[in-house]
């Protein structure tokens, strides 16, 4: 059990990082479609970003938190990217840690299954 955490949790923080990288990119980055870079998301995480952001687009929760926390910080420009930031960080790390613990438990099984057969 401890293996699968760790290589989901690894998987998890690589995912994180890159989404955090991309997040940077879009705050530092003057242009506008500067945003378009998540869609590079959308397919690493299939289906589960693409189904955040449909559900956010219906429910429209994370857009209130994040324009009032952008009007606060004077970052107006910035409530897009933030929202896109959340929802890539925490469903796709989600994706990806689920990922890493179904990789090792099926690398545990191949490998008892190998060492069981006589040679």
């Amino acid at each position: 059990m401890k293996d699968r955490l760790v290589l989901g949790t690894l998987l998890l923080v690589i995912h994180s990082f890159a989404s955090f990288l991309v997040f940077l990119y879009c705050h530092i980055n003057t242009e506008s479609q500067a945003v378009f870079v998540y869609f590079l998301f959308f397919v690493v995480d299939a289906p589960t970003v693409p189904l955040a952001f449909e559900i956010e687009g219906h429910i429209g929760l994370l857009s209130d938190l994040t324009d009032r926390w952008t009007d606060l910080w004077y970052y107006g420009h910035q409530g897009v990217n933030l929202r896109a930031f959340i929802l890539t960080a925490v469903f796709g790390g989600l994706h990806w840690f689920t990922i890493g613990i179904l990789m090792s438990y099926v690398f545990r099984w191949i490998q008892k299954r190998l060492h069981r057969r006589p040679a």
